[in-house]
């Protein structure tokens, strides 16, 4: 018999490795079930397991001690401006907490997701804070007394609006997909004003046969593209697939985004007749070794599965239209649900690690 304690777990991917194994409940809590295109189904009956794998599918990976709070001012001489303050508490007691005040943004700003050249350092001039609206790029240099919009006006139509900045500590560059997902956009934290994105070509390499009637059927799913990077330095290139579901609750019907797949493309290493500016080889892969791929509405992440008891190497967890594990390996989707329907989120941001935003 399985017994759900209260208070929050110390490992909170425990939680969520335990339901992953777990049959049927003899108490009804958990239940499970295939759904219409062969993916898991877990349906969990009681708000506080709910709340758990909330918690643990948001806020269990946030450890690197920064906190981001969104707050518009109400004061008359800044009425509807947006301010992002930066708290920052490192894990050694001699150090001294940093806290820094970023320049006001637009009113409703829509901040997609966040990335920074390293933790906030007062101390360092090169230290670079960039976010995304949608389509469009802003950075903060430290110092600096505004924020910079990067690249031209046509720069934007070049990024997509759905995925994920993201900063690689391996290239010293930030970069972002294009719409279509192929080409990368990226650029210096180093940048003028006036620089221009630079972008490569991205070549999918080595797909399964298999898989090519596969593709055809998912030309009609929602895509959208992030980079990750492990803390070796290995980067993945990972397509999210969803489509539309029908769902019936009370007699009515209604259409919601459903996960259905994940494609997972290692990046090769340049060589001298393919430029790293000009172009990314990207191999199609099913095994990312001891890692997992945090995936959400924010900053793609990619850490050991060592790192924290109950993460499963090789999987990716997921948040945003739906809550769930994808085993990269076998293939197999695994969605949470309660009584009412899917999990999900529609609340910014979908997953705080490494930086959480905290509206205020």
């Amino acid at each position: 018999m399985v017994r759900w304690c209260s208070s929050t777990p110390i490992y909170p991917y425990m939680v969520i490795d335990h339901l992953l194994k777990v049959e049927d409940s003899s108490d009804g809590v958990v239940t499970r079930r295939s759904g219409s295109d062969g993916e898991n189904e877990i349906v969990i009956k009681s708000k506080f397991l709910v709340d758990e794998v909330c918690n643990a599918m948001t806020v269990g990976c946030n450890k690197s001690g920064v906190t981001i709070h969104m707050k518009e001012k109400k004061y008359l001489h800044d009425t509807g401006k947006t301010h992002l303050n930066i708290y920052y508490k490192p894990s050694d007691p001699k150090s001294k907490p940093v806290t820094v005040r970023l320049p006001p943004l637009p009113k409703g700003c829509q901040i997609q997701n966040l990335a920074m050249s390293s933790l906030p350092d007062l101390e360092n001039e090169d230290w670079v804070v960039v976010i995304k609206l949608r389509s469009q790029l802003m950075f903060y240099r430290h110092k600096d007394l505004r924020w910079i919009d990067i690249g031209a006006m046509h720069a934007h139509e070049s990024i997509s609006p759905s995925s994920s900045l993201m900063y690689s500590r391996k290239d010293k560059r930030f970069y972002v997909p294009s719409p279509g997902g192929g080409h990368l956009c990226s650029f210096d934290p180093k940048l003028k004003e006036k620089n221009e994105l630079k972008y490569s070509l991205i070549w999918r390499q080595d797909i399964p046969q298999y898989m090519l009637y596969e593709l055809e059927e998912m030309n009609s799913f929602t895509r959208t593209d992030d980079m990750v990077e492990s803390p070796s330095g290995e980067q993945f290139f990972i397509s999210w697939y969803y489509g539309d579901n029908i769902e019936v609750n009370e007699g009515a019907r209604t259409v919601t985004q459903k996960t259905k797949r994940f494609m997972v493309f290692k990046k090769q290493e340049p060589n001298k007749e393919k430029p790293s500016n000009l172009f990314s080889d990207m191999f199609y892969t099913e095994n990312i070794g001891d890692h997992c791929v945090f995936l959400g509405h924010g900053e793609a992440v990619c850490v050991p599965a060592s790192s924290s008891p109950g993460l499963k190497p090789n999987c990716i967890y997921f948040v945003g239209h739906n809550y769930g594990v994808y085993d990269i390996t076998t293939q197999t989707c695994t969605l949470f649900y309660t009584e009412e329907g899917p999990l999900r989120s529609t609340h910014f941001p979908y997953w705080l690690h490494p930086f959480s935003l905290t509206p205020h």
